[in-house]
């Protein structure tokens, strides 16, 4: 059975200097790959950004970049993403962020979106999924901002 996230952790306010803030440099996944991170015990995270490039190689298709939140089960509960496709031989960076009111594109060559201020607790993961991968399709330069919260009374 998936474990439930609690009410309190869906839609908290952003509150400053309460959490650990870390920036996390995101492994590169294989050629035609989405990258996933699962959520280590110990904290409830919430994103505060999350920068990604895309690469397209030169196969006809039009690719979407999303990010989504993913519970224990690897079910997908929350996205964020532009209403914007890229076509073959391609690059642009995608900028997430919470303090991103809407999307806009292109600014400086980057995709900005909005990213939700859900709380992602220990077992849920991110993925950022490009719809319509390809082969040699790549996702680099993976930079996670995030701001954790510890779960054990400990601290």
């Amino acid at each position: 059975m998936s474990a439930q996230l609690p009410t309190e952790y869906l839609m908290e306010p952003y509150t400053l200097g309460r959490g650990i803030r870390e920036l996390v440099k995101g492994d590169t996944p294989a050629a035609g790959a989405d990258f996933s991170l699962t959520m280590e015990g110990r904290y409830i995270t919430r994103l505060l950004s999350v920068h990604v490039r895309l690469v397209s190689d030169a196969t006809v298709a039009n690719r979407e970049v999303v990010l989504e939140y993913r519970n224990d089960a690897n079910l997908r509960y929350e996205l964020a993403g532009a209403p914007v496709t890229w076509p073959a031989s391609s690059t642009v960076d995608y900028e997430f962020n919470i303090h991103q009111g809407q999307a806009e594109w292109v600014v400086d060559s980057s995709v900005l979106v909005p990213l939700p201020r859900t709380f992602l607790p220990e077992g849920f993961n991110l993925r950022i999924h490009v719809v319509n991968i390809q082969a040699t399709d790549a996702l680099s330069a993976i930079r996670i901002y995030w701001e954790r919260y510890w779960t054990d009374q400990a601290h």
